[in-house]
């Protein structure tokens, strides 16, 4: 499909670490923690502060999103790939550590420290809204080969972290969950239990795949594609590969980047304000606009990667100016007529040049820019009679055409633009 990605101006926000008990539950971890050496480090130093998410982050995130509207009259979406469990603290018992499998809870649900009352529902309202859009960062985020082996052989910094309910230590931060170092029967396992509680706290499997600190392998990759999971983020970053910035600029020249059955995202563009809302920062709203528009002229889109670190922190203000320095950098983007999407549209629309994305209560965006009035036949969602096609937003033209449904299928004719199909019948 030869679309016309210069013109669309297509971005991405890809933010990591959604749901990661790490660095540290509260500020008395990180005053017992702050002279160990993972956070000596220059990541400890950026991330020794950072900490799950709470309610309120992520219903203030989600207030920074609805003040925008991009070229479509739809508001940015935020593409938060998510771990979906954490080490469970009451059942990880020293001095052994006798677990023959690292015990597992829900992200902010067990009762302690790591509790966030409040998660899951300023979650679902967010993607009820079609502001907020899972996908898979991985099940723990952690090696739990290496960290386990450091607790057991009684490393220092690995059990005064364990003690403050916090996994980070020199062995978990020189490793990742997906690592090649783990063995490949434990990285199997994960991942399909990943998948499973995916599907469980979402209701649909994941669309796409960031593997933690980008450390995984072309077994990893065999593995995830396996299991249906064949749109990657990272390779351009991917850990270990050498030549960084020679495969950075290749793979930019590559997209659409299919290799079989799998589909890999374009380079990231890094937007981490780390507690700063000046625009002028290597890392800040001016490079990555200007980045964007690069990639716009290269007929690609712009791909942002954002870390929760910049949104939840245990320093109220270093968050706010993290979401003062987004909307800054929105704003600019806004301003363009930039198109606000998330990868699952991304590889749909180089695959056929239509895409769908559900928008939470109001029904389900659908992207056509291939031929007008073709066809165009996906399934319908459960218990729907009918369909109606509307503009997305005051005027953003498009919302021309009809939806037929029947027998769990649904088939639009429609005009080339974007469209939101109101479901009827539910």
């Amino acid at each position: 499909m030869n679309l016309d990605w210069h013109r669309l101006k297509a971005v991405v926000i890809q933010s990591d670490d959604w749901g990661l008990c790490a660095w540290v539950p509260d500020d008395q971890a990180h005053r017992v923690l702050a002279g160990q050496p993972a956070f000596r480090t220059p990541a400890g130093q950026r991330y020794g502060r950072s900490t799950l998410e709470s309610a309120t982050d992520v219903n203030r995130l989600a207030a920074t999103l609805l003040e925008f509207r991009g070229g479509d009259g739809l508001p940015p979406v935020w593409q938060a790939n998510t771990v979906v469990a954490s080490p469970d603290w009451p059942r990880l018992l020293p001095p052994r550590f006798e677990a023959l499998e690292l015990p597992l809870a829900v992200p902010g649900a067990a009762p302690g420290r790591w509790e966030r009352p409040g998660l899951a529902a300023a979650i679902g309202s967010a993607r009820a809204q079609g502001l907020w859009w899972p996908e898979l960062h991985g099940l723990h985020h952690l090696p739990a080969g290496a960290w386990l082996g450091a607790l057991r052989q009684g490393r220092n910094d690995a059990r005064l972290a364990h003690e403050q309910q916090s996994p980070i230590c020199a062995a978990v931060e020189a490793s990742g969950e997906y690592d090649p170092a783990e063995p490949r029967e434990v990285r199997a396992r994960d991942l399909r239990e990943a998948l499973s509680r995916f599907e469980a706290a979402f209701g649909r499997r994941p669309a796409s795949f960031c593997p933690p600190d980008y450390r995984f392998d072309d077994w990893l990759e065999a593995e995830a594609e396996s299991l249906g999971l064949t749109t990657l983020q990272g390779k351009p970053e991917q850990a270990g590969a050498g030549l960084a910035p020679l495969r950075r600029r290749l793979l930019r020249l590559r997209f659409p980047h299919f290799a079989g059955a799998r589909f890999y995202l374009p380079p990231r563009v890094a937007f981490e304000p780390r507690g700063q809302a000046d625009p002028a920062g290597r890392l800040g709203a001016e490079a990555a606009h200007r980045a964007a528009r690069e990639a716009w002229r290269g007929g690609r889109p712009a791909v942002l990667s954002t870390h929760r670190l910049n949104y939840a922190h245990l320093d109220e203000d270093w968050s706010e100016a993290g979401r003062s320095a987004l909307r800054d950098l929105l704003g600019r983007l806004a301003a363009d007529g930039a198109m606000f999407l998330v990868d699952a549209e991304v590889r749909q629309l180089a695959e056929r040049g239509w895409s769908l994305r559900a928008l939470g209560r109001r029904g389900t965006l659908l992207r056509h820019y291939g031929v007008p009035l073709e066809p165009l036949r996906f399934p319908a969602p459960a218990g729907v009679s009918g369909a109606r096609v509307q503009a997305p937003g005051p005027g953003s033209g498009a919302g021309e055409g009809e939806v037929k449904v029947g027998a769990g299928t649904a088939e639009a004719r429609v005009q080339l633009g974007e469209h939101v199909i109101e479901w009827t019948g539910t």
